[in-house]
């Protein structure tokens, strides 16, 4: 067989092979595939910046590879909770759940908006005076903000306690007369 046509057959087998791994590595199945996942530890670390810390070498020795774990890691959440979202494999995200440090872990996921009736929900009229730097630090609030905490909505009546990996606690204060998880 002639040398130029040898070249060709091995140009076309290599081009060939080069598509064939860029088609698995971008359609890859689903356990090759990395999706965004939450990652959830309970309550606010103490410090913010050891937090970030953790998470990184947490993602770290899951995926055991520091270059992949930093592209992966998306976002730190330390400022009301304890938690960061990454793209993971499934295994790493199973690895991740059998920590003892992990509450749980869930892919992420869009939501469609269920209401745009908040106000009307808790018969609030439009033009009530806000506060907005208030607003911004309430999660679900007391009294005399105006939430009425023994609405249906925040009633957990028949979902039995919380799950025994739960980190959080129950904070009474002022008129709050239950604590619901």
């Amino acid at each position: 067989m002639e040398e130029s046509k040898m070249v060709r057959i091995c140009m076309v087998s290599l081009f060939l092979l080069a598509m064939q791994l860029h088609w698995s590595y971008t359609h890859g199945s689903s356990d090759t595939v990395r999706k965004a996942y939450i990652v959830y530890m309970g309550e606010a670390p103490q410090s913010k910046s050891s937090a970030t810390d953790f998470h990184h070498n947490l993602l770290s020795s899951v995926v055991r590879d520091d270059r992949i774990a930093k592209q992966s890691r998306i976002y730190s959440y330390i400022k009301s909770f304890n938690a960061f979202a990454a793209n993971l494999l499934p295994d790493e995200a199973e690895r991740l759940r059998e920590n003892e440090n992990v509450v749980s872990v869930f892919p992420s996921r869009m939501r469609k908006l269920h209401t745009t009736r908040s106000w009307d929900f808790l018969r609030m009229p439009l033009s009530v005076k806000r506060n907005h730097q208030i607003e911004s630090n309430i999660t679900v609030g007391v009294l005399d903000t105006g939430i009425y905490i023994d609405a249906p909505s925040f009633n957990d009546k028949g979902l039995g306690p919380p799950p025994s990996k739960w980190k959080g606690r129950c904070q009474i204060a002022g008129n709050v007369t239950g604590c619901n998880k």
